[in-house]
């Protein structure tokens, strides 16, 4: 087991005065049998009414409302956390995520993939592994062809992408093969970066994998939350009343305790 601390910082520059920002961050990790968090600890500026709440795939939300004027929003969230090196989680699935989601549907080019693959074992571990395998060698991981509205059909296309893109044509992939999974956001401690990798179902227990370097995920990871596709776990969503655009600075460090 490996003890990790997080220091995840975001903050938002706005051109001019916003009023009425409502906004859900998805950054407060919850605790599985693969990870246990032992402290959360968070700052919010400016800070005028802020609340949890749990979304319906029981990821942990911090809410927040902001009625005055301002032209920033910073939020730094900080984190203790104890990871079992282990790929696998605890928990049954839900029927729901073996279906396409929005982002996730595959077309003609996933088809005709996922048909030439030569499966030769009923083994959901094991299937799951192969379609990784040749994935990663169509894929090339590539900053700047794609952003967060891109579908696992036009970024399998492209045959490049980033992290969401892998997963999204290893979700859309793993569906066809009736396979039960979900899109998982985080960190991994590697890059220290924001990451997205998936969990597929084997029928037993939930198995955590990243296609994007196609490895099983060890303590190095720290889940934020999961959903069928990135737009049901963005790690920061808001509305806001004003017409201006602006600036997003994201820094995150992942050290070892």
């Amino acid at each position: 087991m490996k003890h990790l601390q997080f220091d995840f910082k975001t903050e938002h520059t706005f051109s001019g005065s916003i009023t009425n920002h409502s906004f859900s961050l998805r950054c407060l990790p919850f605790s599985d049998s693969r990870q246990t968090i032992s402290e959360t600890r968070y700052i919010v500026t400016p800070s005028e009414s802020l609340w949890n709440s749990r979304d319906s795939f029981g990821n942990q939300l911090l809410c927040g409302r902001i009625s005055a004027e301002h032209n920033s929003l910073m939020f730094n969230v900080v984190c203790d956390a104890y990871v079992k090196n282990t790929d696998r989680i605890c928990g049954t699935a839900e029927t729901f995520f073996r279906f396409p989601s929005a982002m996730t549907v595959p077309g003609n080019g996933i088809t005709a993939f996922y048909r030439s693959i030569p499966f030769s074992s009923s083994d959901t571990v094991k299937r799951a592994l192969l379609i990784s395998e040749l994935l990663s060698g169509h894929m090339k991981y590539e900053r700047g062809f794609t952003d967060i509205s891109t579908d696992a059909e036009t970024a399998f296309m492209l045959g490049k992408g980033v992290c969401q893109d892998y997963v999204h044509i290893f979700l859309s992939l793993l569906r066809l093969d009736g396979i039960c999974c979900r899109y998982v956001s985080g960190l991994a401690f590697e890059s220290g970066e924001t990451h997205a990798w998936t969990e597929f179902h084997n029928g037993e227990h939930w198995v955590a994998f990243d296609p994007t370097n196609n490895i099983p995920v060890t303590e190095n990871y720290i889940k934020f939350c999961h959903g069928r596709d990135y737009s049901d776990c963005p790690i920061e969503i808001g509305i806001y009343l004003g017409g201006f655009g602006g600036s997003l600075s994201v820094s995150s460090k992942v050290t070892t305790l």
